[in-house]
């Protein structure tokens, strides 16, 4: 029976009736968006976990009993949100990984800790609390702004607590570029020659496997089935680091040759939207 006659009889792919898609899909929403929803909210999972990892390792390296108590807090903020996100999936009936998948975030997980390692705590900070903390803001308005209203309603609440995280990394980053500005502003380097490749590589349709542990079909993904497209993303994240750099009060003379040099990664990311994804077998363990 072809597609077109199972829609007449209203049975949706996968036999699904489409009472059954309705009841498990209760915002009125197409198969396509699902499927984004799946692969956007395991990857923000992943950069939650990867967060919480992160911070529980920074709090090693603080003195202050305050700073200490904060940058655990901090920490289970991310666990927080790890759990919400998976219990959206679970009522809106979207599959879902609670574990990393991609390797993009265990390369930025290895800097961090690299950073870590030798004491460099503008290095930690540059990665988590300014770099990793604004691709999280632009997702979640993303996802504030233009998803269902669950989901939106729940990502404000995210965005919420990673806005505050990004406040409490240009307090510390501030006091550390008044303690010694050159070493600051180089650990700022390092962090974004690292680590903006990274995630910047990942607004983008192609994946190394999470589509196919997910089951859903990578060639479908399209970004308007959240009103916006990957160019809209990318211009927005750039936007949001433009203004967290600004804000932290780098010099203009380091920070204007790092933003004018990430044109070439939207030119990488168009490039690569073409490409293939997810030849990995799908692997249907958490």
């Amino acid at each position: 029976m072809s597609q077109l006659q199972n829609d007449q009889q209203g049975t949706g792919a996968n036999g699904q009736s489409a009472h059954v898609w309705e009841e498990r899909h209760p915002h009125g929403k197409d198969k396509r968006y699902y499927d984004l929803l799946a692969y956007v909210v395991s990857n923000a999972i992943a950069g939650e976990i990867m967060a919480v990892d992160n911070y529980a390792e920074m709090a090693l390296m603080l003195d202050d009993t305050d700073e200490k108590n904060e940058t655990i807090t901090q920490a289970y903020d991310e666990v927080k949100h790890v759990m919400v996100l998976h219990k959206l999936g679970q009522r809106l009936g979207f599959p879902t990984k609670k574990r990393i998948v991609e390797p993009q975030w265990l390369r930025v997980r290895k800097y961090f800790s690299e950073a870590a390692q030798r004491k460099d705590l503008a290095g930690c900070l540059a990665v988590q609390d300014l770099i990793v903390e604004t691709m999280a803001i632009t997702l979640y308005r993303t996802l504030a702004r233009n998803a269902d209203t669950e989901t939106s309603k729940l990502a404000d609440n995210i965005l919420r607590d990673e806005l505050l995280h990004r406040e409490i990394g240009y307090d510390r980053f501030k006091a550390l570029l008044d303690k010694d500005e050159k070493a600051a502003h180089e650990s700022l380097v390092w962090a974004h020659d690292r680590v903006i490749p990274e995630l910047f590589s990942m607004i983008s349709y192609k994946c190394d496997s999470l589509c196919d542990e997910l089951s859903v079909e990578c060639g479908s993904l399209g970004l308007d089935s959240l009103n916006t497209d990957l160019d809209g993303v990318r211009m927005e994240a750039l936007e949001v680091y433009m203004e967290t750099l600004d804000e932290c009060g780098f010099s203009s003379k380091v920070t204007t040759p790092l933003i004018s040099g990430m044109s070439a990664f939207a030119e990488k990311g168009l490039a690569e939207e073409m490409g293939s994804c997810c030849s990995v077998s799908g692997n249907v363990n958490e």
